[in-house]
């Protein structure tokens, strides 16, 4: 599909969204007086697969929020998405939407209720966000991704869900059950269902079935409604100053997730005196250069721990249409000295677990799908004292990580060329992690 097949009418959609956007967050910021808790500034994007399914670059693209919660328990809430499909329509089109709601609570007596109703503004059709896409991709040497919109016109519809999570505290733990619906009415309507185990106020995981029913204003509609539908499993992690969330459904192998910044969370008292729960992420990168993102929950010594890479080979960048997807999840166990006065000590941590090998070619034909034990060392330097860098009940570290995974049984990976250097059977990798460290006392 030939750029010049993009609508002729581009800069004054572009033009039309800056000033809409520039009035929306101007509204945002006239109600930060008004008591806020937080205001948290998100991005998301499909290379977020912790492993799983694949990374087509393709469907939910990438997309951004902002959300803005009072102390009254009112959130305003900025939802911007990008739907691109390379595969069946090449074509693409843009959705945002802009909310407001409120949670309702409800106490019993072994139950505990949250309702939230929320209501708004959808936009869909050609918002412009293929000149952000390819800009970032130009930025980060990947192809273009050159698609005709389904449509070159703006289409707004009214915007209503409601979001119930009913449920009981064990201690530190929450289990309950969940229930989403969403009404736009002449472009979509979806339910969701959900279990949803949540650790203390940090950490929930959540299993579920979602469904949808377009109203087919586009054609490439249904596409990503079945792409984005059926059994989900998924992830929300809330770190105060760092959030995270993730979303895969493993019918089609789609998935989505991001992160966001609580700017205000800067701002609260200093209470954190000991680690109760740390978490993990950072970014690692192997002998080509190649990206790897960590995510890592650890109790004490032990950690759980999933890295993946996802991608065009960084060996074989001529060719972006094949795209691997390399995961391994594995438990951990950190050895090292704990010196309050040291900016800097030594760590180690023995690794043992999975990983999985997947090549796709032309982004639907699978070339590798295979899974092998590993196990696995990584040593490095914690830097910063115990305590040094807090923000609220949270505590900050940084390490420098080097790994090496050995693959067991790596011989019997299929040989394929390019492929075959990310397969092992010596796996390495360097990089940056931050820590963050929960004091559930306070």
């Amino acid at each position: 599909m030939h750029y010049e097949r993009i609508c002729k009418h581009w800069k004054t959609v572009g033009l039309n969204l800056h000033s809409s956007c520039k009035l929306a967050f101007a509204l945002l910021l006239c109600t930060l007086p008004l008591h806020a808790a937080s205001l948290s500034l998100g991005t998301g994007n499909d290379w977020y697969t912790m492993g799983l399914g694949y990374n087509q670059d393709d469907g939910l693209s990438f997309g951004a929020e902002i959300q803005l919660s009072l102390d009254s328990g009112l959130s305003i809430q900025l939802d911007a998405q990008a739907f691109t499909d390379r595969i069946v329509s090449q074509r693409r089109f843009d959705v945002m939407t802009a909310s407001v709601s409120y949670p309702f609570t409800f106490h019993a007596t072994k139950l505990e209720t949250v309702i939230s109703p929320a209501v708004g503004m959808t936009m869909t059709g050609n918002l412009g966000f293929q000149d952000i896409q390819n800009s970032y991709h130009d930025l980060i040497g990947r192809d273009p991704v050159l698609l005709a919109y389904d449509d070159c016109t703006q289409d707004a519809h009214p915007y209503l869900s409601l979001t119930a999570i009913s449920g009981h505290f064990f201690d530190l733990l929450f289990l309950g059950v969940g229930l989403d619906a969403k009404v736009i009415p002449s472009w979509e309507y979806s339910v969701s269902s959900s279990m949803h185990l949540a650790y203390h106020d940090i950490l929930a995981v959540q299993l579920g079935y979602e469904m949808k029913w377009g109203e087919d204003l586009y054609p490439t509609q249904k596409t990503q409604e079945a792409r984005y539908e059926g059994l989900k499993l998924g992830y929300t992690y809330d770190g105060g100053l760092l959030q995270s969330f993730y979303t895969t459904y493993l019918t089609s192998g789609y998935s989505y997730g991001g992160f966001a910044f609580d700017v205000l969370s800067l701002l609260s008292p200093k209470s954190f005196t000991q680690a109760d729960f740390t978490f993990s992420t950072g970014f690692l990168y192997d002998e080509l250069g190649q990206q790897s993102r960590l995510f890592a929950f650890s109790f004490g010594n032990i950690s759980f721990e999933t890295r993946h890479k996802n991608g065009p080979m960084f060996n074989r960048m001529e060719d972006q249409d094949d795209r691997l997807n390399i995961g391994a999840w594995t438990i951990g166990y950190q050895m090292g000295p704990e010196n309050t006065k040291s900016l800097a000590l030594p760590y180690a941590k023995l690794l043992a677990g999975l990983q999985r090998f997947n090549l796709q070619q032309d982004y639907t034909t699978t070339l590798s799908e295979e899974i092998r034990p590993i196990v696995g060392l990584e040593v490095g330097l914690r830097i910063g004292k115990h305590g040094q860098w807090v923000i609220g009940n949270q505590s900050y570290r940084f390490r420098l990580a080097t790994s090496v995974h050995y693959v067991l049984f790596h011989n019997t990976i299929p040989l394929i060329p390019d492929f075959s250097e990310h397969t092992g059977p010596l796996l390495f990798q360097f990089g940056l992690v931050i820590d963050i460290e929960h004091d559930l006392k306070n």
